[in-house]
């Protein structure tokens, strides 16, 4: 996990996932562990970790690792333990019952082999995250089998040591967005299979109010220098990774057209 200032989230998200983790450790098979980066909160969400779950293994960032590099953060110090599964979870993604169950037996359904994304749902019931076609659209998860995906988003998603030895962590080259499509693309280029497991497996709404580089009160400049962090559309990682995804001709029209959002935004109805 890797988290900023989001305390109450934190906790409950932890609360539910140890809600299961533990009657799976209880019945024999299983052991978790929980590494958590905290990447420089002001918000006390480390003390309150540290006193409600002690056996989180809490890393501190400096608040410039961002969601990508945190993740990667973390894993360097879960992989140190050479553990059989890395399962990432994002703070304010609420886990249902079963849900790790449900990544562990499907990932025993294709010989521990494959990346297993879960799906989560917003307040309303509608589809928010989960395994995407190349193209980015969400997979309407078969409430039975699993389904393969190419791209998913990093919310709840299993990821085997087999896959993780062959093309490790997430990248680094990365700040806060593209790792977790960008993994999707590294799994396929190497021959491994992502899937969707069954059903809805986790509620969570989307983070998408209008970003500052598209919204046309925003000044200029300004609408330059938010898409250029971390949480916008850096030019440079944005390029590679649709470079990787797509292919270099796409990747450079991509940045043609990222420019002339911010230049010619469009005003929201």
């Amino acid at each position: 996990m890797s988290v900023h200032n989001r305390k109450n989230c934190t906790l409950k998200c932890l609360s539910a996932l140890f809600g299961q983790t533990d009657s799976i450790t209880r019945a024999g098979k299983y052991r978790f562990e929980v590494y958590m980066t905290e990447d420089g909160c002001t918000d006390g969400t480390a003390d309150a970790v540290s006193g409600m779950f002690p056996q989180v293994v809490v890393i501190h960032g400096d608040g410039t690792l961002f969601w990508n590099r945190g993740m990667c953060a973390a894993w360097d110090e879960a992989a140190k333990s050479s553990p059989d599964f890395y399962l990432w979870l994002n703070d304010d993604t609420m886990l249902k019952p079963g849900a790790v169950a449900s990544l562990l037996e499907n990932s025993a359904y294709l010989g521990h082999r494959a990346i297993v994304a879960g799906t989560a749902e917003d307040s309303n019931g509608l589809l928010s995250y989960g395994g995407r076609t190349k193209s980015g659209r969400i997979i309407n998860p078969d409430p039975v089998i699993p389904v393969a995906c190419s791209l998913f988003n990093g919310n709840l998603v299993l990821v085997p040591d087999y896959v993780y030895r062959r093309i490790g962590p997430l990248d680094r080259i990365y700040s806060h967005s593209f790792g977790d499509y960008d993994y999707g693309v590294r799994a396929a280029r190497h021959g491994l299979t992502s899937v969707v497991a069954p059903g809805v497996l986790a509620v969570c709404d989307r983070n998408d109010p209008m970003p500052r580089w598209r919204n046309p009160e925003v000044p200029l400049r300004e609408r330059y220098r938010a898409i250029m962090e971390p949480k916008g559309r850096p030019f440079k990682e944005q390029l590679i990774y649709d470079f990787r995804a797509y292919g270099p001709l796409r990747a450079v029209l991509h940045i043609i057209s990222l420019n002339l959002k911010v230049l010619f935004p469009l005003k929201s109805r």
